[in-house]
């Protein structure tokens, strides 16, 4: 016997081929509903948010405020005007060659701790601007947003179009729909499936970066929103020269988000202490590791800085706010690290390069990272579930309406191709035509002039920077011993010459 969520995606299916959702206006209608709904509870909406997870008052109402922005933006992108005269391309003699059309049913299991209202709006909204029905995911628990959201949601939007679920549909419901999964890892996900990977997130600080900027980001990256941002760093490798000065920005960067109620944090650098019960089952982890030597920098009761020294493996994923820092004796130090215990196939989530220009360059060459980023970490990324992977990331609302679409050209011109094709296949002197096209492509390719210089990349600068540090003295002294050899040949012939 179908379940109710089967039978719920079934109504929506029914829904879905009536095209109803295709219609910009239709789209418009119910961007606005939604919008309005959620703006004329916000405040409740950031008190709900408050009440269940570990964030400040101001991060609960930057969750919201965000959240009802990209709802804004959805709204805004749908142009009725344009999208008329782009469905009648084919009529007026034009190619269609980009049109897209909707996957008709889409399912979304939002995550259910690291800023769930906006993880579940983003997904949402541009499910719905895309012209799709909507099954969303919300579990029946104690906490107080869930609940809020399905009253909410379903009060916005129109009943056969959009449906609340408890739990999951059965397989074969789940593949008549695009699947959203943000909280279940999926290792593997196919072309029906946008999943969110759970990879690690990794910071390199370099000896040339301004170190007030990277500590910055990466403290506010790693303990903003609870620490629970699946692009959060799990480890930071600074260069050991400048690890020292990098701690005391970090230590300072760190105190508004490490003190409690009573406003302290304590500085320690003994096992002996330990962070506060929020982060104990990821401190004893830490610990209990045989790949590093633990020793807290600072704690406090929302969370800890610590250092791993004689470090063999990396620390594995971490939704706790733990500082965790590293040092490294170079760039090539930081890649042989990240490289040794990453398997092949594998990516990092995100890998952030604090730095100069050239040596971010190098190391997102040679660190494998589904996006990178260079002496900065954007704050809206923390927000919301980890990107799609085999997806163009896209930062400000995590879901495009091209995730919810699928291509579906239409040409009414020929191609330029077409003319030598026909004369090859179709025409009655095909053989002539076929032999002329075959003479044509088996011509030898022109082999492309190299420019006639070279470009100076990363190694290139160290080996004429090495070069000028050893080059520049032997030369002088080389030209000392040149002068003074010429001036003593010159006063010895002269004196011969007196004689």
């Amino acid at each position: 016997m179908p379940s109710t969520s089967d039978n719920a995606l079934a109504s929506l299916q029914a829904t879905a081929f009536t095209a109803r959702c295709h219609n910009a206006y239709f789209r418009q209608k119910q961007l606005k509903s939604l919008h309005d709904v959620l703006r004329n509870d916000s405040s409740v909406i950031k008190d709900a948010i408050s009440q269940d997870s570990h964030v400040s008052e101001g991060e609960a109402a930057t969750e919201v405020a965000v959240a009802l922005d990209v709802v804004r933006e959805h709204y805004d992108s749908v142009d009725a005007k344009k999208e008329l005269a782009e469905e009648y391309r084919v009529t007026n003699g034009k190619d269609a060659s980009d049109r897209r059309e909707p996957l008709g049913v889409v399912y979304i299991e939002p995550l259910r701790t690291h800023t769930p209202f906006f993880s579940t709006v983003v997904a949402v909204s541009a499910a719905l601007a895309a012209g799709n029905c909507v099954a969303l995911k919300v579990e029946n628990n104690t906490r107080t947003l869930p609940s809020l959201l399905r009253t909410l949601l379903s009060k916005a939007l129109e009943a056969d179009t959009f449906a609340v679920v408890s739990s999951d549909p059965s397989t074969e419901s789940l593949a008549t729909c695009l699947q959203v999964r943000q909280e279940t890892h999926i290792s593997q996900p196919n072309y029906t499936q946008l999943a969110s990977p759970k990879s690690r997130v990794i910071a390199v600080v370099d000896r040339t970066a301004d170190l007030a900027v990277a500590a910055e980001h990466l403290v506010t990256a790693r303990f903003s929103f609870g620490g629970t941002s699946p692009y959060a760093p799990d480890l930071v490798l600074v260069n050991e020269f400048v690890k020292k000065e990098f701690l005391e920005h970090v230590m300072r960067q760190s105190i508004r988000f490490l003190a409690g109620p009573n406003g302290s944090a304590n500085t320690s650098t003994t096992k002996a202490q330990k962070p506060g019960s929020r982060t104990a089952e990821a401190f004893q982890a830490l610990s209990s590791s045989e790949d590093w030597n633990l020793s807290v920098v600072t704690q406090g009761d929302n969370g800890a800085i610590v250092e791993l020294s004689d470090l063999t493996a990396l620390p594995l994923k971490s939704s706790q706010p733990i500082f965790s820092i590293s040092a490294t004796t170079s760039l090539e130090h930081a890649i042989s690290l990240i490289d040794e215990d990453t398997e092949p196939q594998d990516t990092l989530l995100a890998a952030y390069f604090f730095g100069t220009p050239s040596a971010g360059k190098y190391l997102s060459q040679f660190i494998k990272a589904d996006v990178s980023f260079a002496n900065h970490i954007p704050y809206r990324l923390l927000l919301g579930p980890a990107a799609p992977s085999t997806q163009a990331i896209d930062i400000e609302k995590r879901y495009t309406t091209h995730h919810f679409t699928r291509a579906s050209p239409a040409f009414i011109t020929p191609p330029s191709s077409q003319t030598t094709i026909s004369a090859a296949v179709a025409s009655k002197d095909s053989r002539k035509a076929s032999a002329d096209l075959l003479a044509k492509a088996t011509q030898e390719i022109k082999e492309k002039k190299r420019a006639e210089w070279i470009a100076i990349g990363y190694f290139e600068q160290g080996i004429l920077l090495g070069l000028g540090l050893v080059g520049i003295p032997l030369l002088a002294a080389f030209g000392t011993s040149l002068y003074h050899g010429v001036g003593y040949g010159v006063s010895y012939g002269l004196r011969r010459w007196r004689k």
